[in-house]
C-alpha cells in the first residue's frame, strides 16, 4: 500500500468523538504532502469553515451530533463541488453503507480497517478514483446474503406507509387482496417487524421508503 499523499492537500477532519479526530490527525500528520489538517466535531462548523475555506478532502463519520455524516455531504458538495469525501466509520448496515454511497461517497473506510487504508483511499480519490476497504468488501458478502426488498414489496411498503387499506392496495395495483397480504407477510418477515407500525419505522430506517405525514392506519 502506499505511506505517501498526494502534496500541498488541505483536510477536514469531521469526527464526533474528538479523541478519534485527533488520533486521525496524529496519524495523518505524519506523512508528507498535507498542506492542512483541521479537524471539527459537528456538521454546523464544518459547514462554517466550507464557506469560509473549502477543502480539497473531507474525511466524514456517520453519526454526528447534529447532522447524520450523509446529509452533511450533500451540503458540502454544494459549496464544494470539486471536494473529494471519504467516510470513517463504525457501521456496518447494509442500508447504512447503501445510503452512504447513494450520497455520492468517493471512499469509504471501516473504522477496523488497518490505518494503512485510509492512506490508501486518500491517495486513490485525490487521484480522481474511487476506494473500497477490505472490511467494506467484507461486509459487502455478507449484505449480499440479506434478503432485500423487492421494486413490487418496496412499491406496497411505501403504500401501507401511506395509511392505505389492502383492498385500496390491491386496486391500485391491479391485483388481488390475497396478493398484497402474501407481500405484507414477506415484507414483514425480511424486516423482522412483527406489527404495522414497527414494519413501516424499519423500512424508513432501511432507506426503502420515506417517511410521510399522513397517519398510519392500525390494520392492512
Amino acid at each position: 500500500m502506499q505511506d505517501t499523499i498526494n502534496n500541498n492537500i488541505n483536510l477536514l477532519i469531521i469526527e464526533d468523538h474528538n479523541i478519534v479526530a485527533i488520533g486521525l490527525k496524529a496519524l495523518l500528520s505524519a506523512h508528507s504532502g498535507l498542506n492542512q489538517i483541521d479537524t471539527t466535531t459537528t456538521a454546523k462548523e464544518a459547514i462554517e469553515q466550507t464557506v469560509n475555506h473549502p477543502y480539497d478532502l473531507y474525511i466524514i463519520d456517520v453519526e454526528l451530533p447534529d447532522m447524520s455524516g450523509i446529509e452533511l455531504v450533500k451540503s458540502l458538495k454544494t459549496l464544494s463541488p470539486d471536494s473529494a469525501f471519504i467516510f470513517h466509520t463504525i457501521h456496518d448496515e447494509f442500508w447504512t453503507l447503501r445510503q452512504i454511497i447513494n450520497c455520492g461517497a468517493d471512499a469509504i473506510v471501516m473504522k477496523s480497517d488497518d490505518p494503512a487504508e485510509l492512506i490508501t483511499a486518500i491517495n486513490t480519490v485525490l487521484d480522481g478514483g474511487s476506494y473500497f476497504s477490505s472490511n467494506y468488501r467484507l461486509a459487502c458478502q455478507e449484505m449480499e446474503q440479506y434478503q432485500e426488498l423487492s421494486a413490487r414489496e418496496i412499491e406496497v411498503l411505501q403504500l401501507i406507509a401511506d395509511g392505505h387499506m389492502t383492498r385500496d392496495i390491491a386496486e391500485r395495483l391491479f391485483v388481488s387482496d390475497n396478493t398484497i397480504e402474501f407481500h405484507r407477510k414477506r415484507i414483514m418477515r425480511k424486516l423482522g417487524a412483527s406489527n404495522m407500525a414497527q414494519l413501516v419505522k424499519e423500512g424508513i430506517a432501511r432507506g426503502y421508503i420515506k417517511a410521510k405525514p399522513t397517519a398510519l392506519k392500525t390494520k392492512v
